[in-house]
């Protein structure tokens, strides 16, 4: 990481000494210059000339983090207002990504405001699930039209990662995402829009059995719980089954979601211990949806690990337990650097993904730590745009400092929603 998110002694030098490889602040100049970031290390000539351009005689450099110390003082290196065009384009190229960036906010805000409808609608249901079963299934069925919908059309869809303070309930923030990444799956490999509804369906009540399981039982860690706690958690797949066995219009491919989404494609899981394609197609996508979540938000937030590497675990460590073709799927849809993964780009910034578009994953939407400015107020960065940065590599909080990983903030709990795809 070098040493971004560390505390950096600055001194004032002249722009005429400058070079690249120098780690340099505009801070002072934050309202109009064109950079990116305030803080960055100069990589060409281009950058220098742009800083004169401006009218700067000195600016602020820090030689802890620099490649190169000062050069002699070039004598006829131009100084004040010059390059004016250079400036202009840079300055217009600013405008648009400040355009770009207010975009995706806008884009983040209406997915908050559908989530919300989502979540409170859920609740409800859920509150009357065992007392109006029909009522409840009428609103459920309102939250999977709009969605499943949304994913059948031709427009691209991206997941986006939402506030901490959106998921307020880890059961109905669970099965939110489960039902979206569920439909992420069954988009990637080309459901219908009556499948997807099914998925939806079946998804969203797949954990419709734990409002019976005690939450003594249901919030301990899996290993605290006694063989008599095991048997009770497994019982919540016969429970929603059952509850859903009393609604003639949840249709048989969504209950195989609430009967067998805790089945392992190796036939390790339960209820059943049914192997490969003996389970059937739906439950095997929301396995992987129903596992990539647990991990992301157990039960006790301490236990919670980054999303790259809840997908890095389940390919390597649990892949026998998943349909491999629908796991691919799945990694592939939610990228390298899913939602939530804190990530360091090759410009040594470092930033939270908040939005991948599903049509090029591997250049996500970037929320960038820079010191002194508000978290609400962090620079976003297109690298679907931006093609000149890339992402070196994922981080875990742990690597982070304190200031820096506040700033951040990773969730304590993820909650995701979708909306219209960010770039291109």
């Amino acid at each position: 990481m070098g040493f971004w998110g560390k505390k950096k002694h600055f001194e004032r030098i002249s722009v005429d000494v400058l070079q690249p490889g120098m780690h340099i602040s505009v801070a002072e100049r934050w309202l109009d210059h064109p950079f990116l970031l305030n803080e960055f290390t100069l990589e060409n000539e281009e950058q220098i000339r742009l800083i004169i351009g401006l009218g700067m005689t000195n600016i602020l450099w820090c030689s802890e983090a620099s490649d190169a110390a000062p050069r002699e003082v070039i004598a006829d290196r131009p100084r004040g207002p010059s390059w004016p065009d250079l400036v202009s384009q840079a300055r217009k190229e600013r405008d648009e990504r400040r355009v770009k960036a207010d975009e995706s906010k806008k884009s983040t805000a209406l997915a908050a405001k559908a989530y919300t409808k989502a979540s409170k609608e859920l609740r409800n249901a859920f509150s009357m699930a065992y007392s109006s079963p029909k009522v409840a299934l009428e609103k459920a069925m309102g939250i999977v039209n709009e969605v499943a919908g949304a994913f059948s059309s031709d427009q691209e869809i991206s997941i986006v990662l939402l506030s901490d303070r959106m998921a307020k309930s880890n059961l109905h923030t669970h099965s939110v995402n489960v039902m979206l990444l569920s439909l992420l799956i069954a988009k990637a490999r080309d459901a219908s829009e009556q499948d997807l509804k099914d998925i939806g369906l079946g998804a969203l009540f797949h954990d419709i059995g734990m409002l019976r399981v005690p939450d003594a039982v249901r919030m301990k860690e899996e290993s605290e719980r006694t063989s008599a706690d095991q048997s009770y958690m497994q019982l919540h797949t016969d429970l929603g089954t059952k509850m859903t066995l009393n609604l003639p219009d949840f249709t048989a491919p969504a209950r195989s979601v609430v009967a067998m989404h805790h089945e392992h494609y190796d036939g390790s899981g339960y209820p059943f211990k049914l192997a490969g394609e003996k389970i059937p197609l739906f439950a095997r996508y929301a396995a992987i949806a129903n596992r990539y979540d647990n991990l992301c938000n157990p039960a006790r937030l301490e236990d919670a690990i980054p999303p790259a590497q809840a997908l890095s675990r389940m390919y390597k460590i649990e892949g026998s337990h998943f349909d491999q073709s629908a796991l691919a799927s799945f990694i592939k849809s939610m990228g390298v650097y899913p939602p939530g993964s804190i990530v360091e780009l090759s410009n040594g910034a470092l930033g939270l993904v908040t939005s991948v578009n599903r049509s090029n994953t591997l250049r996500p939407l970037v929320a960038l730590w820079q010191e002194g400015v508000k978290p609400e107020d962090a620079p976003l960065i297109d690298l679907g745009v931006e093609t000149e940065v890339k992402i070196v590599r994922s981080l875990r909080p742990a690597d982070l400092e304190p200031e820096v990983r506040e700033y951040l903030n990773p969730r304590a709990r993820t909650a995701y929603f979708y909306s219209k795809a960010v770039s291109g």
